[in-house]
């Protein structure tokens, strides 16, 4: 059974990824989605305490890149304690991911 990775909740829409609150707390919630989203959407160097985590995505837009992309998406989220069962690019350009911590 994969293990629950909770930590503070963060929008989405035009306010992405600005920390969630109510009534002046926090608010917690299960994170993985919000955490491999993180890792696919920052570029390398971003994270000031980790410089090589992260994917950057849109690096990878052309079509050498998107050979590359499920390669270093996989080691990105091992590195960052996920069990990665599988990444696969669909045709229509969507990345089917199958990781949990």
């Amino acid at each position: 059974m994969a293990n629950q990775m909770n930590d503070i909740a963060l929008t989405e829409g035009s306010q992405l990824d600005d920390v969630q609150t109510n009534n002046g707390d926090f608010i917690i919630v299960e994170s993985t989605a919000e955490h491999q989203r993180q890792l696919l959407l920052n570029d390398k160097g971003e994270f000031k305490e980790n410089p090589t985590t992260c994917v950057g995505v849109y690096n990878y837009l052309d079509d050498e890149g998107l050979q590359a992309l499920s390669r270093d998406v996989t080691v990105i989220y091992a590195q960052d304690g996920m069990t990665v069962n599988s990444v696969q690019l669909a045709q229509d350009g969507t990345l089917d991911i199958d990781a949990n911590y």
